[in-house]
């Protein structure tokens, strides 16, 4: 179905489902830059500003070098952002890391928060359930004043039960509201972090593929 002219078509079966609440919304960068926050390589240029990052750092050198083999290619950078994150904790205590993360999250004015708004409406079901996933770490979901549970690692409902998926998810973690730090567990960022959310402790591999058996 296209609900404009030259819009997207949406197959009809998505949308049954999500009027049946049989779907999860997972929500990106993308959602969050229309209030002028960071990508997460915008991310890591704040970070490196935040710390003072000098350009004989080995994050900062191995950053760049990835940068300008994008630039040149036109493509994805040669390091994930991640490994930059990886290399920043030889350097700095981890918290002065997560600290400077949160600090770049914090919107710049006055978010109009449209997309947000419009994210939740799309992700609530007809009984009031909202069924959402975010990597994000900023609030901006949380600020759109819905009074909607939040859950973040390491306490994460269970797909299997369809009462625990109410909320919004943050998945790889949470600022706090203040913007000073991480909330509970600390932001998955780096390489190490992410092995262990996907690879050796598993937990977030776990959650999606509960997510995509149940939705």
């Amino acid at each position: 179905m296209r609900f404009f002219e030259d819009g997207p078509i949406i197959p009809d079966e998505l949308l049954h489902a999500r009027d049946e609440g049989r779907v999860v919304f997972f929500c990106g960068a993308g959602v969050s830059a229309t209030e002028g926050l960071p990508s997460f390589i915008q991310l890591v240029e704040d970070v490196f500003d935040n710390l003072g990052v000098t350009s004989s750092s080995p994050a900062f050198k191995l950053f760049y070098v990835s940068e300008k083999i994008r630039l040149e290619s036109d493509g994805a950078g040669a390091i994930s952002a991640d490994r930059i994150f990886g290399l920043l904790e030889e350097e700095f205590p981890s918290k002065t890391i997560e600290t400077a993360v949160a600090q770049s999250l914090r919107p710049k004015k006055t978010p109009s928060l449209k997309a947000h708004n419009i994210l939740l409406d799309l992700a609530t079901t007809d009984t009031g359930f909202t069924q959402l996933v975010t990597t994000n770490f900023d609030c901006l979901f949380e600020e759109c004043g819905r009074n909607i549970p939040v859950h973040q690692p390491p306490q994460l409902p269970n797909p299997s039960r369809p009462d625990d998926m109410h909320g919004i998810i943050h998945l790889h973690g949470k600022s706090t509201p203040d913007y000073q730090n991480s909330e509970q567990e600390s932001f998955v960022l780096t390489s190490s972090e992410f092995g262990k959310a996907y690879l050796s402790e598993g937990w977030a591999t776990s959650f999606i593929k509960k997510i995509i058996e149940n939705y």
